[in-house]
């Protein structure tokens, strides 16, 4: 481009070189060495072998940070990565043991009741005099003037006057005419057995049996008021008895003779036959029980 100045009063005209060509190309057989570079040559893939250890080590703590605040915490929150995590391996708690708790025994409730036994004495005191074997009928009320519901202490106090010390005491019960709930006691001499309700310090005369029973230091021969013996016939007892109600029964295979009077029963015992060849083989006031 030209340009034009003024300079004292003369015009002068300037021009511009034309811009120098460019140079023409050049082959790359004709390419002289490359323009000096201070940086040492660099390999391409050389600049990314730090990136994949550190991409691992990221998304492992990514990981690590899912199952601590995600997945082993319970919650249901979205994350942005899916993450696909390995289940839990189950483990077997070990089995808690409680011990049995100890047994209570809890002591039944029970009322006690004393019961004081009182021993049979080894002897009793005799009472009064003597009564003669003759007086000490078999009757339905007693013995001679000896009769039920007499203290026991005074009962047997006038047989040991009469007949000496029993040969032998002990427990009575339903095989003697009481009841089944009655607590009693027996005293016997020879072939007589004496029966007391309760004990021999604070009973009662309640009963008798008298069986022939021959002992060698004793021997009774105790008859009714009418004379009727142990030993005696059959035909005897009737005779004997013929006003009065006599009736035959059997009773577990023994026969047995029935007194009665109005239906009341007076006396009975065993015998060995109702024929009257048979003979009576004991003679018992009814039972306490019965009465």
């Amino acid at each position: 481009m030209a340009g034009v100045a003024a300079a004292g009063g003369q015009a002068t005209v300037e021009t511009t070189p034309p811009p120098a060509p460019p140079p023409p190309a050049s082959t790359s057989d004709e390419a002289g060495p490359p323009p000096a570079n201070d940086e040492p040559p660099q390999d391409p893939n050389g600049r990314f072998k730090w990136v994949i250890p550190a991409l691992i080590a990221a998304v492992a703590v990514a990981v690590i940070a899912l199952f601590a605040f995600g997945v082993l915490d319970g919650t249901d929150e979205p994350t942005a990565a899916s993450v696909t995590t390995l289940p839990a391996v189950p483990t077997t708690a070990a089995p808690t043991t409680v011990p049995p708790a100890p047994a209570t025994t809890v002591a039944p409730t029970t009322t006690s009741t004393t019961t004081t036994t009182i021993p049979d004495p080894s002897s009793f005191e005799a009472v009064g005099v003597a009564i003669p074997a003759s007086a000490l009928t078999l009757t339905a009320s007693g013995i001679g003037p000896i009769t039920f519901d007499d203290a026991a202490p005074d009962a047997i106090g006038r047989l040991v006057a009469s007949l000496g010390e029993p040969e032998e005491t002990g427990s009575a019960g339903e095989d003697l005419g009481l009841c089944a709930n009655d607590d009693g006691r027996f005293a016997r001499w020879a072939g007589l057995t004496v029966v007391i309700s309760g004990g021999f310090a604070d009973g009662t005369f309640a009963g008798y049996r008298y069986e022939d029973e021959t002992v060698p230091r004793m021997h009774l021969d105790l008859a009714t008021p009418s004379g009727l013996r142990v030993g005696d016939p059959i035909s005897t007892l009737n005779q004997i008895y013929s006003s009065y109600q006599i009736d035959y029964v059997s009773s577990e295979g023994t026969g047995l003779f029935r007194l009665s009077q109005a239906d009341d029963l007076l006396l009975w015992g065993p015998v060995s036959s109702i024929e009257d060849s048979g003979r009576v083989e004991g003679i018992y006031a009814p039972d306490a029980c019965s009465l």
